[in-house]
Parts: C-alpha cells; structure tokens; sequence
C-alpha cells in the first residue's frame, strides 16, 4: 500500500478509506493462521482460552518424574497447587527458570510452562549448585 500524500503531508482520511475497503474484501474470512484468529472466535473466547492457559496445572517432566521416583519424593496434590503458584509468583517477576525450595526438597522449574525439570531432596541439596536459574523461591 503506498501512502498518500497531500503537500508533503499524509492523508490519513485516503489510507484508513483503503483499510476498510480490503476489509470488507476479507469479510466472512478466516484469520491470520497462528493467531488464535482463524477459527472465528470472539474476543470473549479467546480471552477465555488465554486465561485457561493462564491457570495450567503444574506438570513434570518424564526426567523430574523419574528422579522424584528414584529419590522417594512424595509430592501431595496441595504440594501441586503450591507449586503452581511459586511458578506463577516467579513467572509473575520475569523469572523463566527458577529454583523452588519445598518440603525439604528442591524442584527446578520452568515457571511461565509450569513444567517441573528436575527434583532434588535435601540430602543432594547440600553440597550442589544450581545452575542456568534466574531466581529462587522458598516456600
């Protein structure tokens, strides 16, 4: 689309007039794909959809499934909603890898995904350190 221009200056009145023309050539259309648009959606449902992603429920990886099971880590369904919520306080400051102290045990986590990576107990915690972790919280 070129600009138009009345004395050196844009015309704004011509460019929205073209927007609204290729707009109703795309009526009835669907979205750009990826988008969360092409499936017609109102606004409500999507918003919908994104706070649903939003309250994930914490998962584990097969790696943190199976080191928890190897280390006898017995993790409780409200030990699941603490998490959660560490990994949303964490997420919530920008922190996208972090170490969470629990129950005697520590859990590396990718906080925005709510995926557990590893699980460590305290006997291992002791002389390790955590590495590629952007903060830390301790619950």
């Amino acid at each position: 689309m070129s600009d138009q221009t009345i004395k050196g200056g844009f015309n704004p009145q011509t460019n929205i007039a073209e927007r609204a023309a290729r707009l109703q050539g795309n009526a009835g259309k669907r979205g750009l794909p990826g988008t969360g648009l092409e499936t017609g959606d109102s606004f409500r449902e999507l918003l919908n959809r994104r706070l649903q992603d939003e309250r994930k429920e914490i998962s584990f990886s097969k790696h943190a499934d199976l080191r928890a099971k190897e280390r006898n880590i017995a993790i409780e369904a409200a030990d699941l909603a603490r998490l959660s919520e560490a990994c949303d306080r964490a997420s919530g400051k920008g922190v996208r890898d972090a170490l969470i102290v629990m129950n005697n045990s520590a859990f590396i986590v990718n906080a925005p995904g709510k995926v557990v990576v590893t699980v460590v107990d305290k006997n291992e915690m002791k002389d390790n350190i955590f590495t590629n972790i952007e903060g830390a919280v301790f619950l």
